[in-house]
């Protein structure tokens, strides 16, 4: 599993990021949060991973800090609540 990028910050869009990794381009959903707390493109960043694994997908979420990430993590505990929607829940809340 993926737990942590650094590279270059390749391109960014409010909830999704591509991060270069030694020429392998990392697409990465992120809260607004992070988004937020990164730099402009071609500059070096640093993300927390959140892999998730699904039959015909494998998905990337990114997070600045170790409480996003954790409070993803909770969120997706419960019953109903996917990654898109962690993803949403925490765009829209103070972390």
């Amino acid at each position: 599993m993926i737990a942590h990028l650094s590279g270059i910050l390749f391109s960014k869009e409010p909830n999704q990021v591509v991060v270069d990794v030694g020429g392998v381009g990392y697409d990465v959903m992120i809260p607004l949060s992070t988004f937020y707390d990164l730099a402009d493109e071609k500059s070096k960043v640093d993300l927390l991973i959140y892999t998730h694994v699904k039959e015909d997908a494998l998905q990337l979420y990114g997070f600045k800090t170790a409480s996003e990430r954790k409070l993803f993590v909770h969120f997706i505990s419960v019953s109903g609540v996917g990654p898109k929607l962690g993803i949403a829940l925490l765009s829209h809340g103070k972390t």
